[in-house]
């Protein structure tokens, strides 16, 4: 007996339920970031804010405020900082972090009121 383990069982040190690159197991958030990350990017920012996404957030979004994002929701989840590996992370696969933050805040039901 060989047990299987998926991306989103297996343990990830940095805290976050899924792997940078299980972009794939939500194709919505995966398709959107793809086409439009500036739309994610802004949606996550909103969510993790607890307010609703408006066209501002949209026009103003730019990739390196999912840096910012995602130190946030470290300290909202309680997740460990990992400062320089998100700097370095966000400017080698920065849509696969977007990705993952937004399925996070999706799981954690963040922005629920």
């Amino acid at each position: 007996f060989v047990p299987t383990i998926t991306m989103a069982e297996t343990p990830n040190p940095s805290g976050f339920t899924y792997s940078p690159f299980s972009c794939f197991g939500d194709m919505s958030v995966c398709i959107m970031t793809a086409l439009c990350p500036c739309y994610q990017v802004a949606k996550n920012k909103a969510l993790v804010d607890n307010r609703e996404c408006t066209i501002c957030d949209f026009c103003c979004a730019q990739q390196n405020l999912e840096y910012f994002t995602r130190q946030q929701i470290r300290a909202r989840f309680n997740l460990p900082y990992e400062v320089a590996m998100d700097c370095i992370m966000m400017c080698l696969i920065g849509q696969c972090l977007i990705c993952q933050d937004a399925r996070e805040l999706k799981l954690r039901n963040a922005g629920a009121k």
